[in-house]
């Protein structure tokens, strides 16, 4: 965390780590899902009807996940609970289809980029999150399960770093170049303003931090590296 600028002591993280475990592999699978909807639609399958609706089921699953999220959040926020970063965290996160999903549903549910985007975001973090979580239980103090690590933390990155900046900001892009096309002044004002908030949240807090663990982790295996093999 301290990697993407957001500060909280160490027992603050286990806590709240320890806490919330057992949730992460079902976000990983709700994210998978909703992902896989949307691959009709990025490979054009079948009837556009068709497969619209299914990038749209995609997002609207993801819509209900995140507005329980943030009830669920806000019920609980105490201190103790709930940790000021993961607040800060969970609005920023969920700020992009909590607002704009329905909106763009509505108005632009066959648009092949609002499929891709939502492909990226949620194939993307169905990816890196079960790798993430996978992770916790290698024991990196071996060298065949830090090697592991690393090769895993790698790909997970660098998924990220293709969906999540360089296709992110063309999709960005066109977007706004739509909307300014249509003459959509609400989406290009309210839509540019939330894209901005999540590019953000994809480039200072997500790629920053998995930038900042990997190097971390490449770090350590140097070091391990440089010790005797039979040790």
């Amino acid at each position: 965390m301290e990697e993407a600028g957001i500060k909280c002591s160490k027992e603050e993280y286990l806590q709240w780590f320890m806490r919330n475990w057992v949730g992460g592999p079902l976000v990983a699978l709700q994210h998978l899902v909703d992902g896989a909807l949307c691959i009709p639609a990025v490979l054009k399958m079948g009837d556009p009807r068709v497969y619209s609706s299914l990038a749209c089921l995609g997002i609207m699953n993801e819509m209900g996940f995140e507005i329980q999220d943030v009830i669920k959040t806000l019920y609980f926020f105490t201190p103790a609970e709930v940790p000021s970063f993961v607040l800060f965290l969970t609005f920023i996160h969920h700020s992009l289809t909590t607002c704009l999903g329905l909106p763009t549903i509505l108005c632009y549910r066959s648009l092949s980029t609002l499929h891709w985007l939502c492909f990226d975001l949620q194939g993307a973090a169905a990816v890196s999150t079960f790798i993430y979580e996978y992770t916790k239980i290698l024991d990196v103090t071996k060298r065949g399960e830090l090697k592991q690590f690393l090769i895993l933390s790698w790909i997970s990155f660098l998924v990220m770093l293709v969906t999540r900046f360089f296709h992110w900001v063309y999709l960005v892009g066109e977007f706004i170049f739509v909307w300014y096309n249509d003459k959509a002044w609400a989406f290009l004002v309210v839509g540019t303003f939330f894209l901005l908030i999540f590019s953000y949240l994809n480039f200072a807090i997500v790629l920053k931090s998995m930038y900042g663990r990997l190097q971390k982790f490449m770090k350590m295996s140097a070091e391990h590296d440089s010790l005797p093999s039979n040790l």
